[in-house]
This record gives C-alpha cells, structure tokens and sequence, in this order.
C-alpha cells in the first residue's frame, strides 16, 4: 500500500518519470483513468493509501500531456499607425 507522498520515490524507483505528490493527488481526484476511485482507497487517519500493483500500470501506460502555451501561435497585434 502507498499513499501519496509516497508514489514520488515509488514512480522513480521503478524508471517512470518522477511527479509531485500534489499532482498524483491531482490525477487521482480528476482523471477518469485512475485505477482506484479516491473514495474508494483504504484510509488511514488522513491519509489515502493505494495498492500499488494497480497504481503502477496506469503510470506506465499515461501520457503525459503538457499544457499548452497560448502566446506562441499567435502574432504580436501590430500597432495602429
């Protein structure tokens, strides 16, 4: 079992690309192809803890999807003459 402040170490431990804790809690709460629901994972005081066996593949297999930057596609407004 892992919680999230755990699942850093863990990811870069097996060779995946190391993320935040905030940001698994991130993909936990907002991505619908989280393994197990977040209501659903064991508590523990206040924490939430999650079989990592489960929790490994949907890391293998995510795409990571970096926000797009809208300032770069567009053209400076040019100047009123």
């Amino acid at each position: 079992m892992i919680s999230f402040a755990d699942m850093p170490a863990r990811l870069e431990a097996a060779g995946l690309k190391r993320i935040s804790a905030q940001r698994c809690r991130q993909l936990a709460e907002e991505d619908p192809a989280w393994p197990v629901p977040i209501d659903q994972a064991m508590k523990v005081g206040r924490m939430r803890l999650f079989d990592w066996r489960k929790i490994e593949p949907y890391f293998r297999t995510r795409r990571s999807r970096q926000g797009q930057r809208t300032d770069l596609g567009q053209k400076p407004e040019e100047a009123d003459s």
